[in-house]
C-alpha cells in the first residue's frame, strides 16, 4: 500500500524514541531518589549542629539573627516536605497506579518514597509558576505515571513538571484497518513528529540529571563539611560552658563558630534548591 512502509518506518522511529526517552527518565528517576536521601541526610546534621548553636548563652543580637535565618530556610523544607507526603498519603488510588509503572524494558517499582523525591527535586511545571507541596506531590505522581493531575479545577498535564512532556497522551490511534494513503502519510509524519520531540526532551532530561548530580555533590559536601565541624567544635565550646561571652575570647574558635553558621546557611538554603532554579 502508498506510503505503508514510510509509516511503518516511522513508527518504529518513535518507538526507539519513546524507548530511549522512558531510559533517561528512569535515570533522571534514580538520580532524585539518591539526591533526597543524601538530603535526608543532610537535614538530620543540620539539625545537630542547629541544636548547638541555639543552647549558646549570651548570643550576639548578629547572630540571633543568623540562627533564626537557618531557622527559616530548615522549616520551610520541613513544612514542604510534610506537605507532599501528606498529598501522596492521601491519594492512595494514583499511588497504586503509579506503584505498577512499567519504564521503557525496565521495571520500576514506584513508592511513596520515590513521588517524594521527584515532587522536592522539581518544584515547577513548565511555565515556570512555583508549586505548593500538594500540587508538586500530585504533578510529580502524574509525571510518573504518565497522566494528568487537576490544580484548582483545570487540567495540567502531568508531564508538565519542569517541561518534561514525554509521551503523556500522545495516541497515535494506528488500527490494522486503517491502510488509506492519506492515513499512512499523516500518521508517518505524525509518528517522526513525536519522536522529534521525544528527543528534545530526552535532551532536557539528561540536563535535569546532571543537575540533579550536581545538587547530590554539593549536598553531600556540605554534609561532610558540617559533621567534620560539629565534631571539631562541640567539646571546645562544652570546655567555654556554652557561653559566647567566655568563647569570645578564643579568636580561633570564634571564627570557627562563624564558619560553622555560614555553613549552615549555605546547607539550610541547599535544601530548598530544586532542579532548574536561578543560580
Amino acid at each position: 500500500m502508498l506510503n505503508r512502509k514510510f509509516r511503518e518506518d516511522s513508527i518504529e522511529t518513535y518507538k526507539k524514541a519513546e524507548r530511549a526517552y522512558e531510559a533517561t527518565k528512569l535515570d533522571v528517576v534514580k538520580a532524585s531518589e539518591t539526591l533526597f536521601g543524601e538530603r535526608k541526610r543532610l537535614k538530620s546534621i543540620i539539625g545537630f549542629n542547629w541544636d548547638i548553636i541555639n543552647e549558646l548563652k549570651n548570643k550576639t543580637a548578629e547572630m540571633k539573627l543568623e540562627v533564626e535565618k537557618i531557622e527559616v530556610e530548615y522549616k520551610r523544607y520541613d513544612s514542604f516536605l510534610l506537605e507532599v507526603q501528606t498529598e501522596i498519603a492521601a491519594n492512595e488510588k494514583m499511588m497504586a497506579a503509579v506503584e505498577t509503572l512499567t519504564m521503557g524494558a525496565a521495571s520500576l517499582k514506584m513508592t511513596s518514597t520515590t513521588a517524594a523525591a521527584i515532587a522536592t527535586t522539581f518544584r515547577t511545571v513548565s511555565s515556570g509558576a512555583a508549586l505548593s507541596g500538594g500540587l508538586a506531590a500530585n504533578a510529580s505522581m502524574a509525571w510518573l505515571g504518565g497522566g494528568a493531575f487537576v490544580a484548582g479545577g483545570g487540567l495540567a498535564v502531568g508531564g508538565g513538571l519542569m517541561g518534561l512532556a514525554g509521551p503523556v497522551g500522545w495516541t497515535l490511534l494506528i488500527a490494522a484497518s486503517v491502510f488509506q494513503n492519506g492515513k499512512n502519510k499523516k500518521l508517518g509524519r505524525e509518528a517522526l513528529e513525536k519522536a522529534s520531540l521525544l528527543q528534545k526532551e530526552r535532551v532536557l532530561l539528561r540536563g535535569n540529571e546532571t543537575e540533579i548530580l550536581a545538587l547530590n555533590e554539593l549536598t553531600v559536601q556540605n554534609r561532610v563539611g558540617l559533621n567534620r565541624l560539629l565534631n571539631e567544635i562541640e567539646p571546645k565550646i562544652e570546655h567555654y560552658g556554652w557561653d559566647m561571652r567566655k568563647i569570645e575570647q578564643d579568636r580561633e574558635l570564634l571564627e570557627r563558630i562563624g564558619v560553622l553558621l555560614n555553613t549552615l546557611q549555605s546547607a539550610s538554603e541547599l535544601l530548598n534548591k530544586k532542579v532548574g532554579d536561578a543560580t
